[in-house]
This record gives structure tokens, C-alpha cells and sequence, in this order.
């Protein structure tokens, strides 16, 4: 089932609109690649898909710069291949992110990424939320609350200054992380913004009328979505799970009936309430040389661990 969110951006997007016979539509994009200077970007697992993605030769069902959109199932990815095959696309090495492993479809090789985490909503505020916890996880959401509480919050707009420097904190935050990103971050937090309309909004967090961090969001019907998040070095202590609190809140006053935190950070998002959501890394290729190294890679490749924690009663 596409989501609303989905259906509004897939022909914003910068590259191929495909709808499929039921109406479905996602697009056809590659991947833009941030030159990060970190070690995230040299480690040998990811050397040659960087590549890859440089040359062009990868290319992506959906976009990898909205994580957590058009997760497809198994049969939605092979639906997919065949409408672009029916296009005569030329595609050496797709990218699907599907939502179980696809290693028993032929030529689909599949990657256990991290999970989603997402906060089933079932509270009618964040105090009955709160009160839900464990003491101890009670008392730990009380000491962010505390440490962040001299924080100002203000919506971020596209012609501010501000908005400049939220992309600056996010190119920060991620300049060691993620692989597939553009250069120019603002960019990125335009196309939403001109994408989503008034369900995108750009949550900034103000110290002495200093923007010290930042998250955003995409309203997605019941679904909330915390997309962006971006700090300086001059947060205060806990702000990260102060942002994410601060996200769960919205979802809860705003009535919505799932928030989704995204990926990365399993174990503390747990922490918060959240549940995995699991999520596969699936490439098709009927190139003898890519599906080689995909199965090589198979062989190496290890999925993170994690220990998820129970914060309720």
C-alpha cells in the first residue's frame, strides 16, 4: 500500500516516474554521493558500491534520500523489475529496499540493514507516555527534559538564515555516516520542503537565540516521520533523545497512530519505546560480474546486533 507521503513526492523527484498497473507509483533515481572526508566512506565493505554509485551504475527503486519510503515487499520489488524491464531501461545493478530478504528470487541478493524503529502510538498524551515507563526509564527521560529545558523550539523557514545553517548541522552530523547523499545538504532539505508542502516542517531548537540542533518531519497521514536531524557542539547533554522525545510528542498531541524514528541507533531508540521494523537491502542484477561480487559479499557481510530494551511497565 503506497502511503500519502509517497504518492505526493514520487514525481518530484529527480528521476524516472514509474506507475505500475494498479496505480502504484515510485521513481527511478541514482544515488548522489557526499565526498566525505571520514572513514565511513574508506572502510572496504563499502569501497566498491561506492564506486558503483559514482559511475552511475547503481540505481535505486524509490530514492535513497528518503529512508524509510517505499519499503516494497517481495513481490512489489519484482512487480517493480518487470515494469522497467517492460520500459526497456538499461539497468545493470537495481537497488530495492524490501521488506523481507529476497535471496530465494533469482538474481535478488539481499542485505539485512538496520531496522526501522517506530513508536506504536497508544496514549492520548506524553504524560500518560511518560507515566507508562519503568522508573528507571522515567527517570532518565526526566534528566534530558531537565538538561534541554532552557531550549527555545521554532519553525525553520526556506528563506531564513537559519535554514542555511540547519543544512551545516546536518552535513556535520552526517559527514561520517551515510554514503548516498548530495553535496549541498540545503538543497536536500528544499526539494522537501517544495516536495511535502505544509507536511514537512523543520523543528529548530534555539539556545539564547542561537540555533544549537535541529529535527524534522513529514506528516504522513497517521504516520509521523522524523526524517533530519542535525546538532552543534554547543547542544546541551541528551539532546539527540531529547529530540526524539520531542517527536514523540508531536505524534502523540497530533493524534497520529504510529511515529517512525528512522534507522541507526536501535538500542537506544528502544529505549524510547520504539519497535524494529524489519528492512532488507535487496539488489537484482543479470550481470555475471555483480552478481559474483554479491554473492562474495554475502558471504562477509554481518549484520549488526543489538539488545532491544523495554522501557514499559
Amino acid at each position: 500500500m503506497q502511503t500519502t507521503a509517497e504518492n505526493v513526492i514520487a514525481g518530484k523527484l529527480p528521476g524516472r516516474l514509474i506507475e505500475l498497473e494498479d496505480g502504484f507509483l515510485f521513481p527511478l533515481t541514482q544515488p548522489l554521493v557526499h565526498r566525505s572526508s571520514g572513514q565511513y566512506t574508506r572502510q572496504r565493505r563499502l569501497a566498491v558500491l561506492n564506486r558503483w554509485i559514482r559511475k552511475g551504475i547503481l540505481q535505486v527503486i524509490g530514492s535513497p534520500w528518503l529512508p524509510g519510503f517505499w519499503i516494497l515487499s517481495p513481490e512489489q520489488s519484482d512487480r517493480a523489475l518487470v515494469a522497467i524491464k517492460k520500459m526497456r531501461l538499461p539497468v545493470k545493478l537495481l537497488l530495492s529496499v524490501s521488506s523481507a530478504s529476497m535471496n530465494e528470487n533469482k538474481n535478488w541478493f539481499s542485505f539485512k540493514a538496520d531496522p526501522m524503529m517506530s513508536v506504536e502510538v497508544r496514549w492520548n498524551s506524553f504524560e500518560s507516555y511518560t507515566q507508562e515507563m519503568k522508573k528507571k526509564y522515567r527517570a532518565r527521560l526526566k534528566k534530558v527534559m531537565k538538561s534541554n529545558m532552557a531550549l527555545e523550539e521554532r519553525i525553520l523557514m526556506p528563506d531564513e538564515d537559519d535554514f542555511s545553517t540547519a543544512a551545516q548541522l546536518l552535513t556535520t552530523t552526517l559527514t561520517d555516516k551515510v554514503v548516498a547523499m548530495p553535496e549541498n545538504l540545503g538543497w536536500l532539505l528544499e526539494l522537501y520542503q517544495a516536495g511535502f508542502g505544509s507536511s514537512f516542517k523543520i523543528h529548530g531548537f534555539f539556545l539564547e537565540d542561537r540555533l544549537i540542533g535541529f529535527l524534522s518531519i513529514v506528516e504522513d497521514g497517521t504516520l509521523l516521520r522524523a526524517m533530519h536531524f542535525g546538532s552543534s557542539d554547543s547542544s546541551p547533554n541528551d539532546f539527540y533523545s531529547y529530540a526524539m522525545f520531542y517527536v514523540i510528542r508531536l505524534g502523540i498531541e497530533g493524534g497520529h497512530q504510529k511515529v517512525s524514528l528512522g534507522r541507526t541507533a536501535t538500542e537506544i531508540k528502544s529505549s524510547y519505546g520504539a519497535e524494529p521494523e524489519e528492512n532488507y537491502f535487496s539488489f537484482y542484477s543479470e550481470n555475471w560480474f555483480f552478481r559474483g561480487l554479491l554473492k562474495l559479499a554475502q558471504k562477509r557481510y554481518q549484520p549488526k546486533s543489538y539488545i532491544l530494551r523495554r522501557p514499559f511497565k
